[in-house]
Formats: structure tokens, sequence, C-alpha cells
């Protein structure tokens, strides 16, 4: 199986124990992807990226497969993070030490990585047994059962009166239940919630030297040394809530005790957790009970192992000399404040990404290493059922629904690859619009990124006896210009009958190597995937039903190859003596591009160097330097025409200011809401003709690649960047710009904040 990884990694081979040759791959990385034959000794291998994957393969001599793995605990050890990943092969052992790589990375200041291990729990399990000294309830139905209980009722009516649902009469069918927000009860503080804490670093005077062979980071944490660990803000409990007393929490431990046997539990594997930073409302702060009403920060994802462990890695800001927690540092000490967040996780539809199945109640003040174990209810945990039923061998990518005829000539001809039907419209050169309500989103004229699951209709069930069966399938790809290259990515699908082995995740479904008649020549040795519909539903083979319909996940970034632009993908399938089958070809083509933006904000300064500059942003100015203009560098750009807008914008406080742009000529004038530049393609529609042209972002308004140099000052009525009656302002701004990007299953753009950059300075008065 693959492994979810966040972040810049050396990926280091530390044993090898077995027969059978050792492979680790990467994918989906900015940089380091590749297939990586494995000796002990080899160079370590860097990898960056902000998310990406690594497996382990074996050749049992049938051909490189992947290997079970299991994950370990990380460290903290010589001012690095480390933890190993383990395998186990084909062989008849199961001692997960064939090939153990270790992972390491510098250790930051603003690094925070968190692991353990998940659980569904089912059964009559009335709430979470995951939390210590918590009474957690994830679930309605778990509320309405604990209701029955009359002492629970009463101290779960105490701290959440408006969640007792009112008494009323079930109907017939009953309503589904609400969107659900766990509810805390802390059982051994009267504080309903701990206070915030943050960490204070202070800079070392002489900076440890990096090892031979290492860059230096001036964030490293060996450059700060820890001082102490702060409360930061006091909390005074809620004159509303009546804090639970000693005797009741005896109490309701009793009860806690006798219910938690009830709880049946089983390992979480392969589920991805989507984890989010949770910000505390004021009656959180306070004490007050737990709301969830707090506002969320996306951090990533990880994938549990086989095992249902993980590891996941993130970065947090931290903060200079923060008043209300640093009144006892001396003044000029060179000192960082760390926040210590609390954790949310999530776990989302895979059809509808935009859809939460599960939300967790928060993990406090986390640590920068810190163990946490996940408790998920297995009602929530999503199940898919899907089957296709005599449609395209290419029905569907993702969730997107791929209609219109299918190229069984395998022509490149524009009306053979342009795919208009279900209300989606596949172009003839990959670039994809979704209107299909099914898809749980919409978007026009997006490119495809990440992983993108490829599902068709491989067997007939209307087959008439005598017709061919497809028995085997390959998968080749080309760019324009190109040859055909055979997809050769490792695909698994698990049997029914081996559901309860531990640690599998599925039999292998190719490629083997595979002796057939390619376009209807001579045999030739290459890799193919066996045919799971037919074993399943001619054979009798037991197949796992759910997703039987997909046969291949591709790897996008691989077929991109780091050049953006439209890949052809060509299925065929073979029959028994591996003659092509009349009828089993089918040819799409996929716009990739799995680049990032061209994106950023360049230098931001006044045009008049004498202005005095204190520091940490502060400008000091004389009554003749009030109008100095601005000068403020942005670009937001992709040369392959997927932005879908970019917006530019300044603001003063604590009153607005006017502005007068004066460069670039397009955008002279006077500005009063603050939005200096903003840049869309209204016509960037699939109904557009023609259709879909795209746009470039900056790079089609101001005809550059590099930076838009925009100056600005105040306009005349302002009198300058401060007005008579103002002594001290802050002027602040950002710069935003979406993507259209699908795999089939988001939104069919860019996360909101991954290009996201904001700058911000105060301007004072000088006498």
């Amino acid at each position: 199986m693959f492994i979810s990884m966040q972040g810049n990694w050396t990926i280091s081979v530390k044993s090898i124990s077995a027969s059978f040759p050792q492979r680790f791959k990467v994918s989906s990385a900015d940089t380091g992807n590749g297939i990586y034959d494995a000796a002990v000794g080899m160079k370590p291998v860097q990898v960056t990226g902000e998310q990406w994957t690594i497996a382990i393969l074996n050749d049992p001599g049938t051909g490189f497969q992947l290997s079970e793995t299991r994950l370990k605990t990380p460290i903290l050890q010589g001012g690095e993070y480390r933890f190993d990943i383990e395998s186990n092969d084909a062989g008849g052992d199961q001692d997960f030490n064939d090939l153990i790589l270790t992972c390491s990375t510098p250790a930051l200041i603003d690094d925070f990585i968190i692991y353990g291990h998940v659980t569904l729990y089912s059964g009559d399990c009335l709430f979470n047994p995951c939390y210590r000294n918590w009474l957690v309830i994830d679930t309605y139905p778990q509320l309405i059962k604990l209701l029955d209980i009359p002492h629970l009722k009463e101290i779960i009516k105490q701290y959440y009166p408006e969640r007792i649902p009112p008494l009323r009469i079930t109907p017939n069918p009953p309503d589904p239940a609400p969107d659900f927000t766990p509810m805390m009860i802390h059982l051994v503080e009267e504080s309903q919630i701990p206070p915030p804490k943050a960490n204070i670093f202070q800079r070392r005077s002489e900076a440890v030297s990096p090892k031979k062979g290492e860059e230096k980071n001036e964030m490293a944490l060996s450059h700060f040394s820890f001082q102490k660990q702060v409360t930061v803000a006091s909390q005074s409990f809620s004159e509303n809530i009546r804090p639970v007393v000693t005797s009741e929490r005896i109490q309701v431990a009793k009860i806690i005790d006798q219910i938690r046997w009830h709880c049946t539990t089983e390992p979480g594997k392969q589920i991805t957790l989507n984890f989010e930073e949770y910000d505390r409302t004021t009656s959180e702060l306070a004490g007050g009970n737990y709301t969830g009403l707090g506002n969320r920060t996306t951090l990533g994802s990880a994938v549990t192992d086989s095992n249902g462990n993980y590891i996941f890695r993130f970065k947090q800001t931290f903060s200079e000399l923060i008043n209300e927690i640093l009144q006892d540092v001396g003044a000029g000490e060179n000192v960082f404040v760390q926040w210590l967040p609390d954790i949310i996780v999530k776990i989302k539809d895979t059809f509808h990404p935009s859809v939460t199945l599960f939300e967790s109640a928060p993990y406090y003040n986390v640590a920068h290493l810190k163990r946490i174990d996940f408790c998920l209810p297995a009602s929530l945990i999503p199940v898919t059922d899907s089957l296709c039923f005599n449609g395209n061998m290419v029905g569907s990518l993702g969730n997107i629904f791929i209609g219109g005829s299918q190229n069984t000539s395998g022509s490149f001809s524009v009306a053979a690859l342009d795919r208009n039907g279900y209300n989606n419209h596949l172009h003839a050169d990959g670039v994809i619009t979704v209107h299909n309500a099914m898809a749980g989103f919409g978007v026009d004229c997006a490119c495809w990124s990440g992983t993108v699951d490829v599902k068709g209709c491989l067997f007939n069930l209307q087959r008439k006896k005598g017709d061919p069966i497809v028995r085997y399938y390959t998968i080749r790809f080309m760019k324009p210009g190109g040859s055909w290259q055979y997809v050769n990515e490792t695909y698994l699908h698990p049997r029914f009958s081996k559901r309860f082995i531990p640690h599998y995740h599925g039999d292998m479904v190719g490629p083997f190597p595979t002796d057939l008649h390619v376009d209807g020549g001579p045999l030739q040795h290459v890799p193919a995937y066996i045919n799971i519909q037919a074993r399943t539903f001619f054979d009798g083979e037991d197949w796992e039903f759910t997703n039987l319909d997909r046969y291949m996940q591709l790897q996008t970034g691989i077929y991109e190859n780091g050049n953006p632009g439209t890949v052809y993908f060509r299925i065929d399938g073979y029959d028994e003596q591996g003659k092509p089958v009349p009828g089993a070809t089918d040819l799409i083509a996929l716009f990739i591009n799995n680049k990032p933006l061209n994106f950023g904000l360049g230098s931001i300064e006044f045009t008049d160097p004498s202005i005095e500059y204190i520091a940490c942003g502060l400008y000091r100015m004389t009554s003749a330097q009030m109008n100095t203009p601005l000068e403020i560098q942005f670009k937001a750009s992709d040369a392959w025409g997927f932005i879908d807008h970019y917006t530019l914008t300044i603001g003063k406080c604590p009153n607005s200011i006017s502005l007068d742009i004066t460069s670039p000529p397009s955008l002279i004038g006077t500005v009063t809401n603050g939005i200096l530049a903003h840049g869309e393609n209204a016509g960037n529609t699939d109904a557009h003709s023609p259709s879909c042209p795209g746009y470039r972002g900056t790079l089609q308004d101001f005809a550059t690649s590099g930076y838009v140099n925009v100056i600005v000052q105040p306009s005349a009525s302002e009198g300058g960047w401060l007005r008579p009656e103002e002594s001290y302002v802050v002027v602040s701004g950002s710069l935003v710009a979406v993507k259209r990007e699908t795999n089939g299953y988001n939104s069919g753009y860019s996360c909101a904040y991954c290009y996201y950059h904001t700058f911000s300075f105060a301007i004072e008065r000088k006498a």
C-alpha cells in the first residue's frame, strides 16, 4: 500500500532481509519522484512536496507488486524527526523486515508531527471510547440513547440544554438524523476546556552548526532553546453552567465503565484522515463547553496503514513578542512564541469530498510531537457501491460520468475524442467540464491533477453465448507526437473471502507480464491486468463487489512528467488466447496539469528610500513624505490557461483609504473599495464559442510571466497615508488566486488557501 507523506523528507534504506528484489516508489512529489532499486548503503533520496506518497514493492518472480507496509513510531533524535517504514513481501514469512526504510527530516520550530492509531468502534457503543476523562458523544443516535439514562440526561442537559430534542411522535418513516457536532463533558475538571497554551523559545546566540551535507535552516529547532510553557489566557467558569461535583463524576464514571464493554472495535485501515486546526470561540476560551462554532484552518490529510496507524506532519506560524504572555521577558530578548494548536479530524464522503461524514471533537494543546489515537464510529465510514452495466469502457473518471460514444476505433480525430454526454463534457484535448449534479460539484474548463479513478464496463452481463470475453486488458499512454507506452502502475482489489485476514489489502489485478497480440499483431510480452469483472460475473470468483467497475487509479503526475498538456490513454481488451476482443477498445484524452500557479507577492516598498524604516514593518514619515507612492509587485498566472481568477487588495486601519493607481496603464484610476487588480475570464465556459478558451491570469492581462508592478498613492482628498487626525495606521493587503483542476472528486477548484499571500506594515507620523 501507499504511505501518505507531507513536506520534505530524506528516504534511506535501513536494512534488507529478503531474497526477492526490493524497490520503493515515490509519487506526486515536487522533486524526488521515481522508482528506486533498494540497496543497503545507497544514496539517500531527497523528496520535497506538500503532499506525496511512497510505496514499497517486491518481485517474487512474476513482476513487481506492492508489499505490505506498516509505520513505526516517530522520534526526535539528533535534531531530526525520524520514523521507519517496515515491509512484508510476497514470501512465506510475516516478519515485516524485508525492506525497512528510514524517513528523516530536520526538526523545525514550526513543525508539528502527530501520529497514532485509528480504531473503528461499533455495537452498542453510546459514546466515544477513546477519550480519557471525557464523556464525548459523537453521533445523534448516541445522544438519544444516553438521554434514556436519567442521571446522564441531567448531566447532558446541564451543559447542553439547547441540544436536548423536543418530545414528539416519531414519524414513519423517521426523519433523517440532523448534522451533528460532537458534545464534550469533562468529568475531572470544572473548566470544560483546558486553557490554551504556548511554548516560548529563545534563539540561541550561537546557532548549532549543521551536519555535513546539510543546508543551514534558520528555523531548525536546534537554533532555539525552550524557555517555558505558559497559559495564554486565564479562565473563569461560566456562571450559567454548574460544574459537575465530585459525587456526580463518580456516578457518571461508574455508568461509563459499565457501558464501555458493549463496544466492539477494529483497526481503521486505509482511511483518509482530514486534519483541521480549531480556533476556540470566546465562550470556549472562557472555559465553557465545546460548541464547534470556532473557525477552522485546513492542515492536510493522511491515510492510515494496514494496521490503522498514521503519521501526519503540518506547520504552524509563530508570533513574536506577544505582550499578554511575555510580560516577564526581558526587553530585547530574541524570543518566539509557538501556540499549541487544537486539532480536529474529519472523514469525508469519497464521492462528494465537500460533504463531511464525521467530525471528531477537538484534541487540545497538541505538542510538537504528539500521539493521538482516534476512535471513529464505524457506521459513518464511507462505503461505496458502484457497478457498471452495459456502459462504455471509460464510463466515469472519479465521480464524473463520461458519456458520448466509446472510441472503439482508437481514433485521434476530434469527433472521436470529444465525449459530450451525461451533462458533462470531456473535450478532445482532455479539458473537462462538469455539470452533472451527481458529481457533487460543478466546473467549466478544468484540467486534471492528482489521482484519477478510471471506471467502466469490461464485461457485458447481457452477452450472448459464444461472445468473446475480455480476460486481460492493457492501458497505454502517449503525448501528442510521442509513442505509446504501457501504464505499469500496480493495481489491487480485495477478495471477499479474505476480508478477515490481518493486514490484507487486496490481491494483485496487475500488471502481469502477459503474451498478447497487441493491435492484432504477433505475440508480445507486455504488462497487462486481469479482468476481475469477468472473473466475478462469469467465473464466480468472489472479488469484492464494491468498486468492481474501477480498473485503474492513474497517478497523473507520472504521465505529465513535469510538462502539462494533453495525454492520450488507450484501453484494449484481450481474450484467453491473447487476441483483441472486437469492440473492446476505448481511447480518451486528459489534459493533465499538476504544476502550481506562477503565483506570489514580490517586493512591497515605498519609492522614496529616505523614508525611515524602524523594524517589524514600521515606517515613520514626515509630512512631506505622506504622499510617497507605494510599489507592489505581484503575479498570478498559468501558462496553460487554468486560472479561474485572481484578486489583489489593500486596506488601511483604522480608517479606509482612497488610492490613485498610477501604473500600469491598464489599471490607472482611483480605487475606493480596496481592490487594486482583479482578473477573470467570464467567457471561459463550455458554452462559449470557441469552447473553453482558457485564462492565463496576469500573463494574459499584462503580457508578462514575471511580476506586475502596481504603483499607488493616496488620493488628493486623503491628504496622505495618514490623515491630519491620524498618528498611526496599519496598511495590509492580500493576493489570492484559484486554479480550475479536478481529480474527479474535489470541488473542481484549488483549495481555498492554496494560493493566498498577505502583507502588512505600519506607518507612524514623524515629528
